[in-house]
């Protein structure tokens, strides 16, 4: 594998579809908007969705910033991570920006964000992180095939 195709080929970086999806959301809730509720408990439960997303998102970069690893997916990737938050996801930064979007839209009462999750999560698993796993499968072999068997792809 040359340097130049030893990566995941995704056509751009994902926290692009997490704005194109909220994007979307968003005109959508203008001509038609919804909502689940303002209360205090709903406030509460974004604000712990949206912090634990944080959390998973950090802990995820923290791995490849110790490993002076570039997080983007038009690089290429030295290890497969396996501990720490990898050992619960293999994908815990898309699940972190998940999180994170879902804890806004509760908490700004924009079910549409929510909505949208749905699409964006089908899209990503296959356009982000099917290529992403037929790359790492390609490079690493056996020893990614044996991690997928381990970890759920997002919790």
């Amino acid at each position: 594998m040359n340097d130049k195709a030893d990566h995941a080929q995704i056509i751009t970086h994902p926290p692009v579809f997490y704005i194109i999806s909220i994007f979307i959301a968003l005109v959508i809730d203008y001509f038609s908007p919804l909502g689940i509720g303002d209360t205090m408990i709903f406030k509460m439960t974004a604000i712990v969705i949206g912090v634990v997303g944080i959390l998973v998102f950090i802990s995820a970069g923290r791995m490849f910033r110790a490993d002076k690893q570039n997080v983007s997916v038009h690089t290429k990737t030295k290890n497969i991570y396996q501990s720490g938050i990898y050992a619960y996801s293999r994908n815990p930064i898309y699940l972190g920006a998940l999180l994170m979007v879902i804890g806004c839209g509760i908490y700004f009462n924009k079910p549409w964000i929510l909505i949208m999750q749905v699409p964006l999560v089908l899209f990503m698993n296959k356009y982000v992180i099917g290529r992403e796993e037929a790359y790492l499968e390609r490079k690493f072999g056996d020893e990614y095939l044996d991690y997928k068997k381990k970890v759920r792809r997002w919790i």
